[in-house]
């Protein structure tokens, strides 16, 4: 049942992944393209606008681009975090309800934020991340201790 509990773990921890290379790339695929007409006033008007943050000038355009990809370069290190431990600590996993609690609990947080404001891909990859994550809490075996409380 631990190796069960391992692979549904990863699941999770895969979606994360999945999800943040997947707009990695897709954020790429953008840049690459010319620019929408349609968009192009909005564009400028982002470039040109600016604001000051703890002594540094961006341009809202900088803002938004730079917080997109560090979020998603967050998810691809957050998940492969999950597997390194699923990997190295597998008892994390299994026995313990801490680390699959606080993997829901991001999971559902991303989730009701891509609900709000995202489109359906990170949707349907933070929905397998919650399912599985709280599978894996639900079905942990805490070590019962040794010693007396």
């Amino acid at each position: 049942m631990a190796h069960r509990g391992l692979k549904v773990f990863r699941i999770g921890a895969w979606a994360w992944v999945v999800t943040g290379v997947g707009h990695l790339a897709t954020a790429a695929l953008l840049a690459s393209l010319p620019e929408d007409p349609a968009a192009s006033s909005a564009l400028v008007a982002m470039r040109e606008y600016g604001t000051e943050i703890a002594g540094v000038r961006r341009s809202l355009l900088d803002l938004d681009r730079g917080m997109s990809l560090v979020m998603a370069a967050a998810l691809v290190f957050g998940g492969l975090v999950c597997l390194l431990v699923a990997r190295s600590a597998p008892d994390l996993v299994t026995r313990s309800r801490s680390l699959s609690g606080l993997c829901l609990v991001a999971s559902l947080v991303v989730l009701g934020l891509s609900v709000w404001l995202l489109p359906a891909p990170p949707i349907v990859l933070f929905t397998i991340a919650c399912v599985a994550f709280g599978r894996v809490l639900a079905t942990a075996h805490p070590e019962v201790s040794a010693r007396p409380a």
